[in-house]
């Protein structure tokens, strides 16, 4: 997110104790001169001077601080409680702190991303202990995976230059579906990744943008509080998704002609 506006307002402030304290050394001093000339233009000079200081109309700090406090205002009636811009290493850190903060608080937990490495795999070291630990605790999660023999996912791939993607570990998943607290299911539609408890949310949009050799992943990321439109959108459309989903056994027999291993 932007500055906050209270940073432009802090900054004036300064300016304004600033203009208060010259006027009042220039004031002493014309009158001490006793030069009323000088007293008139240093006096006509402050109160111009106020008057940008004060108003808003002239003033470009006020002017952009209340644009700000009127966005602020806007994020918390939608329920938006941060932006992430995953380009930036302290905003990406933030945000995964929020997540797994919001993990160890949670009661229920949805996941609906591409292939859910970064909750779901151990070696990442990212969110799957926090994860494990609410599994053991007896906490519930559903997992909402892309179906990798899907278009959307064969064009994913195409745009990616792979055939299959790499950061797809069905074995990992299979061994996961074998706990009773987590449901794993497939689906074909690719809108967004979600992740969310029963009372915290973040949303990551996805695309098919290339600013090099793959998708771009370092897009940006929108977190938000329960009890609001947005929330409610976002978890009906992970409701839609899941209702119209393919079981894991489904994707599985699927995965086993080419893989008899698994």
């Amino acid at each position: 997110m932007d500055k906050k506006p209270g940073f432009f307002y802090r900054f004036n402030l300064i300016l304004e104790i600033v203009l208060f304290t010259i006027s009042v050394i220039f004031f002493n001093y014309v009158i001490s001169i006793n030069n009323w000339t000088y007293v008139i233009f240093v006096g006509i000079a402050i109160i111009v001077l106020e008057i940008f200081l004060k108003g808003e109309k002239y003033n470009l700090i006020l002017r952009k601080a209340k644009k700000i406090e009127e966005k602020y205002l806007e994020f918390e009636v939608q329920g938006v409680t941060d932006i992430f811009f995953m380009r930036n290493s302290k905003s990406k850190n933030i945000r995964n702190q929020n997540i797994a903060d919001a993990i160890d608080k949670a009661n229920e937990l949805c996941l609906l991303a591409e292939t859910g490495k970064s909750y779901l795999d151990p070696a990442t070291d990212r969110h799957w202990k926090h994860i494990n630990n609410k599994l053991n605790e007896g906490k519930k999660i559903k997992i909402l995976l892309i179906n990798p023999f899907s278009q959307n996912k064969k064009n994913r791939n195409f745009l990616n230059g792979v055939d299959t993607d790499r950061k797809f570990d069905f074995s990992l998943i299979n061994e996961l579906n074998k706990n009773t607290n987590a449901t794993v299911k497939f689906t074909n539609e690719v809108y967004c990744s979600l992740f969310f408890t029963d009372d915290y949310m973040v949303y990551d949009p996805y695309h098919l943008g290339k600013i090099a050799d793959r998708i771009e992943n370092n897009f940006l990321a929108i977190e938000f509080k329960k009890g609001n439109e947005n929330y409610n959108i976002l978890k009906s459309h992970f409701d839609n998704c899941w209702e119209g989903a393919d079981s894991f056994d489904k994707i599985k027999k699927k995965y086993e002609k080419i893989n008899p291993d698994i």
